[in-house]
């Protein structure tokens, strides 16, 4: 199965920034180039790097934080929403900028000093764009309960 490959012009959908606004918040804010691949002249971005930039640029548009101020901790913000964690639309981020940390919060997490964001609507967003799920409940796949395993593979007790 071919990974999913997201080019500028869809970060640039789900986020409401230009093209050319984005090449500028991805060299400022992304230096390190953890997110996205190149490919040629373009890069490439999978559907984790939608999430962090959406989330990064919601940051920048909503709490008004400088990208320079932003690059402490979008490697942070990249690692955190990596690990595996139940399907939650109630989730929260709590960021500090100094030192630079990125927690992921359950519902009933306690706040400590920090920038709490409220996850559900950028969650809702990437889905919708990727074709998780819709605007409406109806047209949207069901967020099941189920909590990160590891598969194994079964051995066959039958001679083949």
């Amino acid at each position: 199965m071919k990974a999913i490959e997201l080019k500028v012009s869809d970060l640039a959908k789900v986020t409401g920034y230009s093209r050319f606004q984005l090449d500028g918040f991805l060299k400022k804010a992304f230096a390190g180039s953890f997110v996205g691949k190149r490919s040629g002249a373009q890069r490439k971005f999978s559907p984790h790097d939608l999430l962090v930039v959406a989330i990064a640029c919601e940051i920048e548009r909503k709490y008004q934080i400088e990208r320079s101020a932003l690059a402490r901790v979008t490697e942070a913000l990249y690692k955190t929403l990596l690990q595996p964690r139940r399907a939650n639309r109630e989730a929260r981020l709590l960021i500090t900028i100094t030192p630079p940390v990125v927690l992921y919060l359950e519902p009933n997490s306690p706040v400590t000093e920090g920038l709490v964001m409220n996850l559900g609507p950028l969650f809702a967003r990437v889905d919708e764009y990727l074709g998780a799920s819709g605007p409406c409940p109806e047209a949207a796949q069901a967020l099941l309960p189920f909590e990160p395993a590891i598969a194994t593979a079964r051995q066959s007790s039958r001679n083949r």
